[in-house]
């Protein structure tokens, strides 16, 4: 059976879209599941706002990061509103297509520069992977996963899992993206642990 191994994230982290092209092209090569769980960066840290303009300091980390680990990408000019996205990713995944969603709103957020705040904008790409629009917008309407996210931010808190994004090896978080060979060779080790251990599920 797979490793599972969570990762707390956000759609409005660039690091995030960061780490999800290494971590897709890993899981080709690996036999361990990422578990992505949606946290809002501003449900985080109240100083960062949704619109807010990013700070030189942040748009050069990106940057920064972008070349260490050689993936384009190009932090927006304003934070992105990620909670729409977010609670449409549990929607997602209670409907069986999380990975499609999730990988459909970082596209259109760090590719195609969309508003992944926009509501209509989701619910095309709730529509694209086989989600009925309608109920989609009803039920981000009605704010069906709201409570979803705060469990998934009491876990992240418990686990001091508090960066974009966090790995977690057991109960040991990672905070952070590396270049795909590192993350490679801390996947491995981790693999290697949990066989050590006899891990069945």
């Amino acid at each position: 059976m797979p490793v599972v191994v969570p990762v707390y994230f956000d759609y409005a982290s660039s690091l995030c879209y960061i780490a999800w092209r290494i971590v897709s092209e890993l899981q080709r090569e690996l036999d361990v599941v990422p578990l992505w769980k949606g946290v809002p960066i501003s449900a985080r840290d109240r100083r960062i706002k949704p619109g807010q303009p990013l700070t030189a300091a942040q748009r050069f980390k990106v940057a920064m990061v972008a070349a260490e680990t050689g993936i384009s990408a190009t932090a927006p000019s304003r934070w992105l509103d990620s909670q729409a996205a977010l609670e449409g990713a549990e929607l997602a995944r209670e409907a069986g297509v999380f990975g499609t969603y999730h990988a459909a709103v970082f596209r259109a957020a760090f590719e195609a520069q969309l508003d992944i705040g926009d509501p209509s904008v989701l619910a095309k790409l709730a529509a694209g992977v086989g989600m009925d629009a309608r109920e989609f917008l009803a039920d981000l309407q009605a704010h069906k996963m709201v409570a979803k996210l705060e469990a998934n931010k009491r876990e992240a808190e418990e686990f001091s899992a508090l960066g974009y994004p966090t790995f977690m090896f057991g109960r040991y978080p990672f905070t952070g993206i590396q270049h795909i060979d590192t993350m490679r060779m801390l996947f491995r080790r981790f693999l290697e642990v949990r066989i050590a251990e006899g891990y069945s599920h």
